[in-house]
């Protein structure tokens, strides 16, 4: 990776041209039109930057999670629909209608501040719960509150639900679909039919059904396949997270390293220091300090002890090769976020959105960088 003057040498390397190839290879293979999520800053790619490419390559709509999301993204000239996924509360219904953001509805709270308003949202989506067991209306709540939405004049553009266990169950899906579908009969027998029917992510994309006209595609986006279950698509990932090694030490057998002396050299080694801490997403588990490893060299260097909130040090005794400046990948191509997610006991979603927000993002487009987005003035 190329210097940056004035910005640590830490970086989380953006492809866009990936991003646009993992859109197409979605897009083809679902067959509907796509409604990407980028909530939680676009899994920590960087919200505005991954939804200007995602627009230019056809997206006609972005999910968000909150508000506040679809805010940052008006501010950033963004200005396709945006559909707020996970609820807002009563006070922030002006937000909603101030930067046009589409509210779902999933909440008896949610459809009264919305009936009580004094300017309402044009449309809106409403969320039936079919197994997820956390927002959405049952079927019964689900249709009377389409039913007043329509009567108090906001468009019923969307009905939706949430899958619980696309990647682990096609049995769970199929049953939480067949209740989508009941609901879908229920409005359409009281003469409302929205344009928007959505229930699919991205393990669930095998399971769309024809009245389904959109799907919400997040993890394969970014370049990784959900697990167990998933899409067999040739997808590779976005976002890669490096830094360059700040110290190459020589210690002697019998060295404790790290808070706590946890790992302690068993012959002469030799340890790298490298500028990336759980602050910045390398997950402080224990299991990362036995398991987890950074590639260097294109070799897997074992982390060595504690990872700390700044720094994660490496065992690189094995290669005599490395040497300061090196560049250590917590995850990309090798390891991917998925291994780290292994090492941790976790996800890969919360491998990617853990990446803080100190480390610089540097967007690359035709193999050369056209953004760079830091938190701190260089």
């Amino acid at each position: 990776m190329e210097i940056l003057l004035g910005l640590r040498p830490a970086r989380a390397r953006i492809d866009l041209d990936r991003l646009a190839a993992n859109y197409a290879a979605v897009a083809e293979y679902a067959q509907v039109p796509l409604m990407p999520v980028v909530k939680a800053d676009a899994y920590g790619h960087g919200a505005p930057a991954v939804a200007r490419r995602l627009v230019r390559e056809g997206a006609a709509l972005l999910a968000v999670a909150y508000p506040e999301e679809g805010a940052e993204l008006r501010a950033a000239r963004i200005d396709v629909p945006l559909v707020v996924l996970a609820g807002f509360a009563p006070a922030q219904v002006p937000l909603l209608v101030r930067d046009r953001l589409t509210p779902i509805v999933s909440t008896a709270e949610q459809l009264e501040a919305l009936l009580a308003a004094a300017e309402r949202p044009p449309v809106a989506h409403v969320k039936v719960d079919t197994g997820m067991s956390r927002l959405g209306f049952t079927a019964e709540a689900f249709l009377e509150a389409s039913q007043r939405l329509a009567d108090a004049g906001v468009e019923v553009a969307g009905a939706m639900t949430h899958l619980a266990s696309a990647d682990e169950s096609s049995g769970t899906t199929a049953y939480q679909l067949d209740r989508f579908d009941a609901a879908l009969d229920a409005l359409d027998r009281r003469g409302l039919r929205p344009r928007f029917v959505h229930a699919v992510n991205s393990a669930g994309l095998g399971a769309i059904r024809p009245r389904h006209t959109l799907a919400r595609p997040g993890l394969l986006l970014y370049g990784l396949k959900t697990r167990p279950l998933s899409p067999d698509l040739a997808v590779r990932p976005v976002m890669t997270v490096s830094a360059d090694i700040s110290l190459v030490k020589d210690l002697p057998a019998g060295t404790p390293v790290s808070y706590g002396g946890r790992f302690t050299t068993s012959r002469p080694s030799r340890i790298a220091t490298v500028p990336l801490g759980y602050a910045d997403g390398v997950p402080r588990t224990a299991a990362m300090g036995e398991r987890g490893s950074l590639a260097v060299r294109g070799r897997r260097a074992r982390v060595a002890g504690t990872v700390c909130m700044d720094l994660t040090m490496l065992d690189v005794t094995d290669d005599g090769a490395v040497r300061e400046g090196d560049e250590a990948v917590l995850f990309g191509d090798e390891p991917t976020a998925w291994d780290v997610a292994d090492w941790a006991g976790t996800t890969a979603w919360h491998v990617l959105t853990s990446v803080g927000p100190r480390v610089p993002r540097v967007y690359v487009e035709g193999g050369r960088i056209v953004e760079v987005k830091s938190r701190f003035e260089p």
